[in-house]
């Protein structure tokens, strides 16, 4: 269908504000319901709404909104009414609720046909919206981020969205993902404090802060630990020349210093792109006898968020942690039954679906449904983001 004139230009001014709005929310959660509704003023659109589409607040998840009336957004929290939104329903279909995926409400659901939903009657007519244009953040493909959406919408009496929407959504979800990337790595340890370095000291995760050059400007505990074990991890100068020494990794791991090299290029160039990288690809270290033994994070920070030197941040979690992760914490925050919680810890020994049953003392068939059974309940669906997911509840 035809689309109508360019949408008013942007001033660069406006659009770095509500960039730094982004990181400044990453770090003090407070701050999203004003960073979404400065994204909405920018894109012109009347509501927006960063939101966890497969978690509802209830469920851990979050929902930030600009426009809706509340008993809307009351309704949203108690039904999960994301579930009920044509657009996220057609999305689903279509396999386009992929990491980046930008689209239009229109090339998903025409409004004629929208007007005749449910949803539309109920929830959109109420508030006002007519149309849409949204964006994936996270997909279900690392455990480490809730799956995560943003949208603008307009109002019918406004011009109706066009490509020019499309790229400047596809530009802030960019944004959103470093961001949100960070977020969710503090989300356990008080966010409000996330600022402060008292608050890094008391996470049982590794956290080293970068300069723009690479440098450590500052190593919590759990870090220097790792730091100054003599693994995978060492300061490049040694551990006298610590202060501002650079991040190198063992000589036996000479063949993933690229990796690590990019994920922390990346982070640092992220500030000044236009339409940065996401949230880098985890660096994953073996030991030396090739099995897995650490995992690395690499993500952006606003300019001040810990200080004026700090552009980067690099989280270490230590896969042996993982393995001691107690069944009853799988029960408690994900409500799978004592067996489902010790078949999904299985995956971290490792071994055939016969060697992990017969460890357990079931049959084969016993355990896969068990183990079937977790996956489903823990909102994964392959054994890397299974170990991903153990990991990041192991490290809080």
């Amino acid at each position: 269908m035809p689309y109508p004139a360019p949408a008013p230009d942007i001033a660069l001014d406006d659009y770095d504000a509500v960039v730094h709005s982004i990181y400044d929310a990453a770090l003090q959660p407070d701050r999203w319901v004003g960073a979404t509704r400065a994204i909405a003023r920018l894109c012109g659109a009347s509501h927006a709404m960063l939101f966890t589409w497969a978690h509802t607040p209830a469920q851990g998840g979050f929902l930030f909104e600009h426009g809706f009336p509340n008993e809307i957004i009351a309704q949203w929290n108690a039904k999960s009414l994301v579930h009920e939104d044509p657009f996220v329903r057609e999305a689903l279909r279509r396999d386009l609720m992929n990491e980046g995926d930008v689209i239009l409400g229109d090339d998903l659901v025409p409004f004629d046909r929208l007007v005749e939903t449910p949803f539309f009657r109920n929830i959109f007519q109420p508030s006002n919206i007519a149309g849409m244009c949204g964006g994936v953040v996270f997909d279900t493909t690392d455990a480490h981020k809730l799956p995560t959406a943003f949208s603008i919408h307009h109002g019918p009496q406004q011009p109706r969205f066009a490509r020019q929407h499309v790229e400047l959504v596809h530009r802030l979800v960019a944004h959103l993902s470093r961001a949100l990337g960070v977020m969710f790595h503090l989300r356990d340890s008080q966010l409000q404090l996330a600022s402060s370095r008292a608050a890094l000291d008391r996470l049982s995760a590794g956290v080293l802060l970068l300069d723009g050059q690479r440098r450590i400007q500052y190593a919590n505990p759990a870090a220097l630990r790792v730091l100054q074990g003599g693994g995978a991890l060492q300061f490049q100068s040694g551990l006298d020349a610590s202060l501002h020494a650079r991040l190198r990794l063992s000589p036996r791991l000479a063949a993933h210093e690229p990796a690590l090299r990019q994920a922390i290029d990346g982070a640092l160039a992220s500030w000044a792109t236009v339409r940065p990288e996401r949230f880098a690809e985890p660096v994953v270290l073996p030991d030396e006898t090739g099995r897995p033994q650490c995992v690395l994070h690499v993500g952006p920070l606003g300019v001040g968020a810990f200080g004026e030197a700090a552009r980067a941040v690099v989280f270490v979690y230590d896969l042996a942690t993982a393995r001691a992760l107690a069944p009853a914490a799988l029960c408690e925050l994900f409500d799978t039954t004592p067996a489902e919680a010790r078949a999904a810890l299985q995956v971290l020994q490792g071994g055939s679906a016969k060697t992990m049953a017969g460890r357990l003392g079931v049959s084969v068939n016993t355990f896969n449904s068990q183990l079937k059974a977790a996956y489903a309940k823990l909102g994964t669906h392959r054994q890397a983001d299974l170990m991903k997911l153990l990991l990041a509840l192991a490290s809080h």
